[in-house]
């Protein structure tokens, strides 16, 4: 019998193996996040929020081709394949440092189930291709090392401009690549020539970003930002119109809190053996590599913690830290074998049981990450936008806010093309624009909150009633114009006119009409899911407590509230809400919660303001309101509680 050749069978098995799991814990279609509108986007060849991803949005077309399921199983599908590449590449990288295949079989098998990269690979997101060019430049870099051949390093520059056309995250792997260059060969990068040639091609493939004014010019369905300006278009692929509220933004105390979660979210990433990443860049051969996988995660924490607030529980950070932390496992994973392979006294035995317990160490992170990453059965997203279309009648107007409820009805109505009798705007005029009326572009001034207050007042006043709705968090958000009022309905919330019913729910169930199964299912659910399947449970709490079950309805309300447990508006809305109809045990837990983890401290006094006031201690809901009022002056909703 021929013996089977390890050097095409361990990479070969690895990558059926892996696509196998990712395969079977894929979403059926979108998920919620991003996952809608980047699909959305590839789909209409569009434009998704900044930094516009042309690379991701291009490549995504083509997987929108693939003959299987839905248009956002598709884009799962390219997160899969992005992701296994990433594998091979770091299987390569432990290679070529480690020349070991058991070594490099750990290393990208212990990347494959960690939970930031698996949460990525199982819906539409830019990060599998993100971190496959991450690794594909360490590969290059190691190969240029190597071979100190010029041609080479034009390709890593080659490769660093297409990965710019994916994610400007790039740039902080830039002082990692510059002192290993200057380190290893300075004339390789100082002298003009080649400088000038790296130059071309590190540029030459930024030209993807024409896709963005030229897709604006055509109409595409989605053309976030309008980047056919020069100043739309910098501020569009710089990140600059809202990058502004994430970066240098806190106190240095919050920062301090910022740095021990990310540090805290890359252990939770791979536990105890981070200790054999140590030993592998302890044992790195070559200082300068030593320096750069350091600098490499210094400048990844960098981002994470100062250019971007964002919540580790909503976005995933440091995937660069955590592929050459998984090179630097497979380091040390092969020294170890090779110091057990020098000790004339262990044995054969000895050698291979070794070799085969570091080979089931992933097995662990697969048996542990299987269940949260079970996404198979998850259709939130597109039941939630399901649920919000079935809530209207025709000719209905929508206003949306939020990504969870604005993506999915972007991809529902851009893909599926569901519910285009319903006229569909974005409350930050971004995906759906709102119409222009009269004159008020040119004469208005202001704040595009007071404009759109404008614009809204306009929409309804002119819409026949009862027929406009809101699919929104915070209802305090919403400014409407005089006689008009905002009152549950469903999973939305309806503008109604005049002295009509205070609540609907008395006249009509549409929970009835509603697509639930997600909801019900009992798999677990990260941060998105958490927020939507929370604001169902208390919707349908609230109507069932006005149709006098209020002891159901609390139930309902408890449920919610263990859902969404980090979720502080849900704890703010059902706080409020219960404060309204008495029950002031119940609605201080919730706003203990809610104090617990808010952000906003000015919305935490508001609505114990509230809450005193319904309470009839008048006086700590006076101080309390004014607490909130010195924090935000500006916030007209202060004083006036919020509403369910």
């Amino acid at each position: 019998m021929r013996p089977i050749n390890s050097r095409f069978f361990i990479p070969t098995a690895l990558i059926i193996a892996v696509f196998t799991v990712y395969l079977r814990t894929d979403c059926p279609t979108i998920y919620l996040g991003d996952s809608g509108e980047l699909s959305a986007a590839a789909f209409a060849l569009g434009i998704p929020h900044g930094s516009g991803y042309p690379l991701y949005t291009l490549l995504g077309k083509l997987f929108c081709m693939v003959p299987l399921g839905n248009i956002g199983f598709r884009m799962n599908l390219m997160s899969n394949f992005f992701a296994l590449l990433t594998l091979l590449l770091v299987y390569a990288c432990i290679l070529q440092i480690a020349h070991s295949r058991i070594s490099a079989f750990v290393g990208a098998c212990i990347l494959a189930f960690i939970p930031a990269v698996w949460s990525q690979t199982i819906m539409a997101e830019v990060y599998t291709l993100h971190t496959f060019f991450v690794a594909l430049l360490v590969w290059i870099l190691l190969w240029w090392d190597k071979k100190r051949e010029p041609y080479v390093l034009v390709l890593f520059a080659l490769a660093t401009g297409v990965s710019f056309g994916n994610h400007m995250q790039t740039v902080m792997l830039a002082p990692a690549v510059f002192y290993l260059i200057l380190a290893s060969d300075r004339k390789a990068l100082l002298r003009p020539r080649p400088f000038l040639i790296l130059t071309a091609f590190l540029l030459l493939p930024l030209l993807v970003y024409l896709y963005l004014p030229i897709r604006t010019s055509a109409g595409a369905a989605i053309h976030w930002g309008d980047p056919d300006t020069l100043d739309r278009f910098l501020a569009h692929v710089t990140g600059r119109s809202h990058r502004g509220g994430y970066v240098l933004n806190k106190a240095p105390g919050e920062y301090l809190i910022r740095a021990r979660e990310t540090i805290h979210f890359v252990w939770l990433q791979f536990g105890v053996v981070l200790m054999l990443a140590l030993w592998g860049w302890l044992r790195l051969k070559i200082r300068r590599w030593q320096v750069f996988i350091l600098m490499v995660i210094l400048f990844d924490f960098a981002y994470t913690i100062f250019l971007n607030t964002i919540s580790l529980k909503i976005t995933v950070f440091t995937l660069p830290t955590c592929v050459v932390l998984a090179i630097l496992i497979g380091v040390g994973v092969s020294d170890i074998l090779e110091r057990c392979r020098r000790i004339t006294s262990v044995g054969a035995g000895i050698q291979n049981a070794v070799r085969v317990a570091f080979c089931i160490m992933p097995i662990p992170f697969l048996f542990f990450n299987f269940k949260p990453h079970d996404y198979s059965r998850n259709y939130t997203a597109t039941e939630h936008a399901l649920n919000i279309f079935r809530t209207m009648g025709s000719g209905s107007t929508l206003f949306v806010e939020a990504d969870n409820n604005a993506f999915p009805v972007a991809y529902s109505r851009i893909v599926e093309r569901e519910r285009e009798d319903v006229n569909v705007y974005d409350r930050f005029n971004i995906i759906f624009k709102m119409p222009y009326v009269g004159e008020a572009r040119e004469t208005f001034v202001g704040k595009w909150k007071e404009y759109r207050n404008f614009l809204e007042g306009h929409i309804i006043e002119r819409a026949r009633p009862a027929s406009v709705f809101y699919s929104i968090f915070e209802p305090a958000s919403v400014s409407l114009p005089e006689g008009y009022s905002l009152v549950p309905y469903g999973v939305l919330y309806q503008v109604r006119s005049g002295k009509g019913p205070s609540h609907i729910f008395r006249v009509e169930n549409v929970f009835r009409y509603y697509a639930t199964e997600s909801f019900y299912d009992k798999f677990e659910r990260d941060f998105h899911s958490r927020e939507i399947s929370s604001h169902f449970f208390y919707r349908y709490g609230v109507f069932v407590f006005m149709t006098g079950n209020p002891k159901l309805g609390l139930r309902y309300m408890r449920k919610a509230s263990r859902i969404g447990y980090d979720d502080t508006a849900i704890h703010s809305a059902i706080g409020t809400f219960l404060a309204r109809e008495g029950l002031f045990e119940e609605a201080q837990r919730e706003l203990e919660l809610m104090s617990l983890y808010y952000d906003d401290i000015s919305i935490v006094h508001n609505n114990w303001g509230y809450f005193y006031h319904r309470k009839g201690e008048f006086e700590k809901a006076i101080r309390s309101f004014r607490k909130a009022i010195a924090v935000k002056p500006d916030r007209l909703a202060y004083g006036k509680g919020k509403k369910p």
